[in-house]
């Protein structure tokens, strides 16, 4: 499942401005991803393209492991993926913390007001 992404990543695949687009009901949707940019909106898209999942069962409620059917491992690479994308990096008991979407959201935007606040 995400065992392309260091791949991807070393390509530089994900570099610059990346385009997810999702089939929904026959209509696509579009959502630019402008690289590093870290709020909930990428984050979501970036989890639906690395999961191959419609974006809108990517919600702050959708529970990793119940509703996408994500390990543990998976999940944890995805963490590495998102840190990777964003410059930013989680503790690893924070790591351990991530259930929902929403959490692993709220995690990165703590992160990045922290360094915010740093610079």
């Amino acid at each position: 499942m995400l065992s392309e992404l260091s791949d991807r990543m070393t390509s530089g695949e994900l570099g610059g401005r990346y385009m997810t687009t999702i089939s929904t009901d026959g209509s696509w949707l579009s959502h630019e991803i402008r690289s590093g940019v870290c709020n909930g909106d990428n984050i979501r898209a970036l989890i639906a393209d690395q999961l191959g999942v419609d974006i809108k069962r990517v919600s702050d409620q959708t529970h990793f492991a119940r509703d996408l059917g994500v390990g543990w491992l998976n999940r944890l690479e995805l963490v590495i993926f998102v840190e990777d994308w964003t410059g930013l990096e989680l503790h690893d008991d924070d790591v351990e913390r991530i259930d929902v979407v929403g959490d692993l959201i709220r995690l990165f935007e703590s992160a990045k007001e922290q360094l915010d606040r740093l610079n």
